[in-house]
């Protein structure tokens, strides 16, 4: 994968995608940002739902099943 990365680099909205990703998974490792139940269901496994990607932790936590109800929704 990295030699693969190396020839074909993330661009523009994709790249701010995964760093978002990134710097959230690094906030909820270390216990600054702590997942909550999913806010239409109150599941405990969620997924997060990054709403801006210049705001990464400004998440909604989702389960799996509301979080791609969502993306079926969203333009």
């Amino acid at each position: 994968m990295r030699e693969w990365r190396k020839a074909n680099p993330l661009k523009g909205e994709q790249r701010a995608r995964a760093n978002a990703r990134s710097y959230l998974k690094v906030y909820v490792r270390r216990g600054k940002v702590t997942k909550g139940p999913c806010v239409v269901c109150g599941a405990a496994d969620v997924l997060a739902r990054i709403r801006d990607y210049a705001k990464p932790l400004d998440v909604v936590w989702l389960c799996r099943t509301h979080h791609r109800a969502h993306h079926a929704l969203a333009p």
